[in-house]
């Protein structure tokens, strides 16, 4: 079994979005500690602040930027940063979403727009501005997080389960479609239930007293990063079982 660890990303270049807290927060940390150049994007600006400041204190590479991912314009523009600073992206992690948890009849239309925009707009448009970067390089890495909701249906959920399932079909037409020019495509579900801005305010406390840190999971990440290869592409894997140590292969096909 491996354990992910050590500088094995040196030199790599990661983006990472809804990188200003919980799980994307934490993928940003654990990647730049394992040698990364990460570029965190986030819609927050005084989470993106603090983002900063952690990484600084910890002396980890990460630049900060402020963007809404699911608008097309702001995701050129900081693509265009990061290409102009960096020249290549070797790692994409889209991880930003919300989560909108009522009846259908009560469910804004607005907001069922802004889930969809959030969870699978910015996933599309993140990978149409990053695969040129890629097929450049000849290689890459683009990771989509799901859960369990890109796979069962839950109550409730009637624009955060289809925004999933959205996101697993393109991760399986992306993996087709770029495995000839060397870009492996995957998708993530945590794979153990995390204490996150949003899980905080959407669940019941009772349920969060077991729930995991985000930075033990996003270990996993790393472990991707470090030792994915094609014949991992459109695959699901488990990020709770990657950052136990267990192999890409052990960790494939989970919830």
């Amino acid at each position: 079994m491996s354990n992910g660890t050590g500088m094995g990303l040196v030199g790599r270049v990661a983006v990472v979005t809804g990188a200003g807290a919980g799980l994307g927060r934490a993928a940003c940390l654990s990647l730049a500690e394992a040698g990364a150049s990460v570029v965190g994007l986030s819609i927050k600006v005084d989470e993106l602040h603090e983002l900063a400041a952690t990484s600084e204190a910890r002396g980890l590479s990460i630049d900060c930027v402020r963007a809404d991912v699911a608008d097309e314009s702001q995701v050129d523009g900081a693509m265009r940063r990061v290409i102009d600073r960096f020249g290549r992206v070797d790692l994409l992690i889209n991880n930003a979403a919300i989560i909108v948890v009522c009846p259908i009849e009560d469910t804004p239309i607005e907001q069922w727009d802004r889930v969809m925009a959030t969870n699978l707009r910015s996933a599309f448009l993140m990978c149409r501005f990053t695969v040129p970067v890629m097929k450049q390089g000849g290689r890459g890495l683009i990771v989509n997080v799901s859960s369990r909701s890109g796979v069962e249906g839950f109550v409730g959920e009637s624009a955060y389960c289809p925004s999933k399932f959205g996101l697993e079909g393109l991760t399986k037409t992306l993996a087709l479609e770029l495995a000839p020019a060397g870009i492996t495509v995957v998708s993530v579900t945590p794979g153990a239930p995390m204490r996150t801005p949003m899980s905080m305010s959407t669940y019941p406390a009772e349920l969060r007293a077991v729930w995991r840190d985000p930075m033990e999971l996003a270990k996993g990440f790393v472990v991707l990063a470090t030792e994915s290869g094609a014949e991992d592409t459109g695959g699901r894997f488990d990020l709770w079982r990657l950052a136990q140590g267990h192999s890409v292969s052990e960790s494939r096909g989970l919830r």
